[in-house]
């Protein structure tokens, strides 16, 4: 008997399996023998082939069928006695990975069991190869730093098929053409904000005090959509089968709750320093309207920009913020018309 050469065996195309798995990363170079091949023999052989090899950390012992019987760890081959046959020293191979098995599940199979390498398998237990341990380490890497960045909300919705920027390979042409037409779109809005404004004219000439809160009637429904829209991109990137139903209730709930709590501890407040209940019931009641409608542009909007597998990052901010603020102001003076 002599070792199996790789050369000898048929090559694989590995360009027939999905990116990514086990088939695709696995190689065919590898130190292949059958059971009663010595150990002495083993050893003379790798020393004469060790260059035809792209790892040499297990020696893979296989059946004349073709199926994986073992693997025999460098160490066994140089401490145990040398006339020993590779069948009676071979470890059973009970952790294989199959062609289309996800490359995570390779580098967790190989860290849990802390082996160097997982030998590649059909499901008839055909040895095709391995994925060496290099390539398992670099998994681990990779998989570790996206686990890593979507804990943070930091990944790039590319991890669930969404079409996002990346920030350092593409050119500032290319991310000014991606961002700047939203933020004209919010300077439109702005326009409007102002004309809706404008429309309640007398309302302010007789009631001036009002203009002096529409910094903090608009700023609070902002603080919460941006509060709000976090969470949902976190959230989105942790689990990008996120059950929007279930969280929409969710974060309504909290939401109605953050703008009762304000509008309450501003009317306690207000009513000691502000002139006139009307006023402090109007604040208040615009303070809870704008915290709620938060609920709309810091959850519906991003959403729907995820759905459409566009970046929220680029289009949901300006746009939900300008949504926002149109609607912060439309409420604020439709109470202070009703009210007074």
């Amino acid at each position: 008997m002599n070792l199996i050469c790789p050369a000898n065996q048929p090559a694989e195309n590995k360009t027939a399996y999905p990116p990514q798995t086990a088939g695709r990363l696995m190689i065919a170079n590898v130190p292949v023998v059958t059971p009663d091949y010595s150990l002495q023999k083993i050893e003379e052989l790798l020393l004469a082939k060790i260059k035809d090899f792209e790892t040499v950390n297990y020696i893979y012992v296989i059946r004349q069928n073709g199926k994986l019987a073992g693997v025999i760890s460098i160490k066994d081959i140089l401490r145990q006695p040398k006339n020993k046959l590779a069948g009676a020293v071979m470890a059973r191979a009970t952790i294989v990975a199959h062609p289309h098995t996800d490359q995570e599940r390779v580098a967790y199979l190989a860290l849990k069991n802390n082996i160097k390498a997982i030998p590649v398998v059909d499901k008839e237990e055909i040895f095709l190869g391995v994925v060496p341990s290099d390539t398992i380490l670099k998994i681990a890497y990779e998989e570790a730093d996206e686990d890593i960045l979507r804990l943070g909300g930091v990944k790039k919705l590319s991890l669930a098929g969404r079409g996002a920027d990346d920030i350092i390979k593409l050119s500032p042409g290319t991310l000014l053409k991606h961002r700047l037409p939203w933020l004209l779109l919010g300077l439109l809005g702005g326009l409007l904000a102002a004309k809706i404004i404008g429309l309640f004219a007398e309302t302010l000439e007789t009631n001036l005090i009002l203009a002096s809160f529409i910094p903090m009637i608009t700023y609070m429904g902002g603080a919460t959509l941006a509060q709000t829209q976090a969470f949902l991109i976190r959230d989105l990137a942790v689990d990008p089968g996120l059950k929007f139903g279930q969280y929409f209730l969710k974060q309504l709930t909290v939401i109605l709750l953050i703008g009762l709590i304000a509008a309450a501890l501003f009317f306690a407040v207000g009513f000691f320093f502000l002139p006139g209940l009307a006023i402090v019931e109007i604040l208040a009641a615009a303070l809870f309207a704008a915290i709620s409608s938060s609920i709309v542009t810091g959850l519906i909007v991003p959403y729907v920009f995820y759905s459409l597998k566009m970046d929220p990052a680029n289009a949901s901010g300006p746009v939900a913020t300008i949504i926002q603020d149109i609607m912060g102001v439309t409420l604020y003076f439709m109470i202070a018309s009703w009210l007074l």
